[in-house]
């Protein structure tokens, strides 16, 4: 009887959620079939039967959360017994499966895992999220009206649990220093307006980045406990919030694309991260992470480090200001930067050197001109 076990589907995740099973119990399954559809809470991927014969039994129905290395079925891979008791079965199998169609409803892994830690039926709830889906809060406030408590419970769960193991072992395992500076972008704004039309401020951001990070490569960089590798390729990593959580897709290569490959590969992929389309080579690989918080209006904060890269560059709210400039006050704006780095793999002073190269392309158009022209 072969075994039919759930894969590590992608570097980061070790668990997943059973979507849908294209083959029922009884049935013949071929080589290279695709047998289920399973649920990171990062992308759906498929898994395919390593060998011929009958699905004997699935053991991990739809809706259950599966550990890498957890069987999910067997396969009989002797001869097939009888093809009415083969067609029997596909047939019972297939009631089975409509009967489960009708109950079942499709949320991510960490809306499941909490729905069944805070036991909320979600049949029961009518979700506001995308496609009729519940969301964390409708689930809490579910659970929160059923116990009649005077706070609301909320778990370290799925996505919010691998968040936190993640951002506490980055600070317990690197020395995180934040250095913080203002950028003048008023003659940038005006050139945005009069050649940059169809550029946002992201994408004049990331290719400023782009270009600094290519002429400071011990910023573009992961630390491991023994060694530093620098990076001669700048793997861009932003950092996307959605309704399912915050992910960060990677732009492979960013310093061999122009500013418009750069602009378009940026959207399609920030795109698919809106719609848990990103494959795993598309969320990993980074060697330095952009952060945006300044539509929510934050100007400095700490962004803290995705190990194992060296640094992260937070980017705030534009600010307008009244500044005295030649004994007259003129109107400018100014965005606010916040660079955080491995203090370990990182001095203060190439830091800050990295930060003024980003700060001076900023400030200076006719820079970044030249680096659109040229690339």
């Amino acid at each position: 009887m072969y075994e039919v076990k759930l894969p590590q589907t992608s570097e980061n995740e070790s668990e997943s959620v059973i979507v849908f099973w294209h083959k029922g119990e009884g049935d013949a399954v071929q080589k290279g079939d695709v047998l289920v559809e399973v649920q990171t809470e990062k992308a759906v991927f498929e898994v395919k039967s390593e060998t011929s014969g009958i699905l004997a039994e699935i053991l991990m129905p739809r809706g259950e959360v599966a550990t890498v290395g957890d069987v999910l079925a067997t396969i009989d891979m002797k001869e097939e017994a009888s093809k009415n008791e083969n067609e029997s079965k596909s047939e019972e199998s297939m009631q089975e499966s409509l009967t489960e169609e009708t109950d079942f409803v499709r949320v991510s892994p960490r809306i499941r895992r909490l729905a069944k830690e805070l036991g909320v039926s979600l049949k029961s709830i009518k979700g506001t999220g995308r496609g009729g889906q519940p969301t964390e809060e409708e689930i809490q406030k579910a659970a929160a009206q059923e116990r009649d408590d005077p706070y609301q419970t909320v778990s370290f769960t799925g996505y919010r649990k691998t968040v936190a193991k993640r951002m506490l072992a980055s600070l317990q395992s690197s020395a995180q220093l934040t250095e913080t500076a203002w950028a003048d972008v008023t003659l940038l704004d005006e050139e945005r307006k009069r050649i940059y039309e169809d550029f946002t401020w992201n994408d004049l951001l990331l290719f400023a980045v782009t270009k600094a990070l290519q002429e400071h490569p011990n910023i573009n960089a992961h630390v491991h406990d023994e060694e530093i590798h620098e990076y001669k390729e700048v793997h861009l990593g932003v950092a996307v919030d959605t309704e399912n959580g915050l992910y960060v897709p990677v732009i492979k290569n960013a310093d061999e694309l122009t500013i418009i490959q750069l602009k378009e590969k940026g959207r399609l992929l920030i795109e698919k991260a809106k719609n848990q389309k990103l494959s795993p080579d598309e969320q990993s690989g980074a060697s330095f992470t952009v952060t945006n918080l300044g539509r929510f209006g934050i100007q400095f904060f700490t962004p803290i480090i995705n190990r194992p890269e060296a640094a992260i560059l937070g980017i705030g709210k534009i600010e307008t200001d009244l500044v005295l400039k030649g004994g007259e006050v003129t109107e400018r704006k100014k965005l606010p930067l916040s660079l955080t780095f491995d203090h370990r793999a990182i001095d203060g002073v190439p830091a800050a050197k990295f930060l003024y190269t980003v700060i001076d392309y900023l400030q200076d158009p006719t820079k970044l001109v030249e680096k659109v022209l040229m690339s």
